[in-house]
């Protein structure tokens, strides 16, 4: 809140801070559903479990693409129930073994692949809280969504987010394209929340 206060040079009234904590709310929510990341850390620990057959899995061995990074600890890992050490992590979030999780796939299920972590970061990155308060800023400071004005003469333009239309707090393509870094992609192995 203060940091919005703090980029539109005003003070809030009460009225005013109670929509400027709804817009930064917004702006929050549409930024981590953009990334499909959590991205703040969480104060207890995430439990994934793979459940469905991949054929690429069981030839490439043992790859898993944990859906949410950076990963900051990992607790337990477990295949078909049963704990297993003999794994290892590789960057911010893919977890790899020698050998295929499950030799050889039971039916065509696949291996039941349960991770236990933890993941996110410590304080959001600059770029995201500032892609966050210039979504929320924009729906202050424009809230009617004009494309641009003429006031006596002088004219001002207003940035539009990417769809063109004001429904709210939206992200412009520029911010997209900054937060694509941080975006989980579709390459990842589907893992479901238990």
């Amino acid at each position: 809140m203060a940091d919005l206060a703090a980029t539109l040079g005003r003070t809030f009234t009460p009225d005013q801070e109670a929509q400027a904590q709804a817009l930064l709310d917004q702006a929050s929510s549409i930024v981590r559903a953009y990334v499909r990341q959590d991205i703040t850390r969480a104060t207890t620990t995430d439990t994934f479990t793979m459940r469905r057959a991949d054929p690429v899995l069981h030839r490439c061995g043992g790859l898993v693409t944990l859906p949410q990074r950076p990963v900051v600890d990992i607790t337990v890992v477990s295949i078909n129930g049963t704990a297993t050490t003999d794994w290892w992590q590789e960057g911010s979030n893919l977890l790899l073994r020698a050998w295929a999780w499950a030799e050889p796939p039971a039916a065509n299920r696949g291996p039941q692949v349960t991770v236990t972590y933890t993941h996110g970061w410590e304080s959001v990155p600059g770029d995201i809280a500032a892609i966050a308060l210039q979504a929320a800023n924009r729906v202050m400071v424009n809230p009617s969504g004009i494309r641009s004005e003429t006031v006596g003469g002088i004219s001002t333009t207003y940035l539009i987010p990417a769809t063109g239309e004001n429904l709210g707090v939206l992200l412009s393509r520029t911010e997209q394209k900054v937060l694509d870094r941080y975006r989980r992609t579709a390459a990842s192995v589907p893992l479901r929340r238990r």
